[in-house]
């Protein structure tokens, strides 16, 4: 939400970069399974590669270190596709060989910081949970991730769900005297909604992985719509990026 491209390395390359370049690797293993497939890059820390085959495609979901895959890597992407037992050693390979690319885990066990100077986020997903969503998503946990270095962004990432953690995580930069309750509302009402819709896709689907939140479906914004300030807090936020980025 609210991103732009940063300068240097970044976790996902800019959208301008990548979209190329995952159709260029959609093509080439489209063209070894003989179906088209539909890809999706992703920075998931745990699933690097998965899939779902459908009736006449495949939908495949990758860490963008594999943008960078020569050949042996690609065919290897589409033969576990297929079931091949080599394949899954050559992808922990290259995996291992660009881990520096891949986002650290937090360390087991510490939970989220839901108390901030402002604003107390537990019981900011209790209300949220109780107004919108019936109870469903009391499991997820809510808090602040951690504060970046001190430098100036031009990106930034305002909230997140983790599907695979079941885990919201907030900027603090958002947890100052000035940013309205509103706004902080809808980061994790839009964050909730995204671990809701997750969660209803998997039971319909029957996709166990639990790895990959919903995407913005016409059923999320409609979803979306349903919080009264929407439209007031995205213009807040679009108003205030600036100073936000600077933390």
């Amino acid at each position: 939400m609210f991103d732009a491209p940063a300068p240097g390395r970044t976790r996902l390359p800019s959208r301008e970069d990548a979209l190329p370049r995952a159709a260029e690797l959609a093509r080439r293993v489209s063209a070894l399974l003989g179906l088209p497939v539909h890809l999706r890059l992703t920075d998931n820390r745990a699933t690097l590669v998965s899939f779902r085959t459908l009736p006449e495609a495949v939908r495949l979901r990758v860490h963008h270190l594999f943008l960078e895959a020569p050949e042996p890597v690609v065919r290897a992407i589409a033969g576990y596709v297929t079931g091949d037992a080599a394949a899954r050693e050559v992808l922990e390979s290259f995996s291992h060989a660009h881990s520096d690319q891949v986002r650290r885990e937090r360390r087991p066990g510490a939970p989220l910081r839901a108390r901030g100077r402002c604003f107390d986020l537990r019981a900011v997903h209790a209300r949220l949970d109780a107004a919108y969503f019936d109870g469903r998503v009391h499991g997820v946990e809510v808090g602040w991730a951690r504060r970046p270095g001190r430098r100036t962004r031009r990106t930034i990432h305002l909230g997140g769900y983790d599907a695979r953690l079941r885990e919201v995580r907030v900027h603090p930069a958002l947890d100052r005297p000035h940013v309205p309750a509103f706004v902080v509302d809808f980061i994790v009402f839009h964050a909730l909604l995204h671990a809701d819709l997750a969660h209803t896709d998997a039971d319909r689907d029957g996709d166990d992985t639990g790895r990959c939140a919903a995407e913005h479906t016409p059923d999320f914004y409609a979803r979306e719509a349903a919080f009264p300030l929407r439209e007031s807090a995205q213009r807040w936020l679009l108003e205030n990026l600036a100073s936000l980025r600077r933390g």
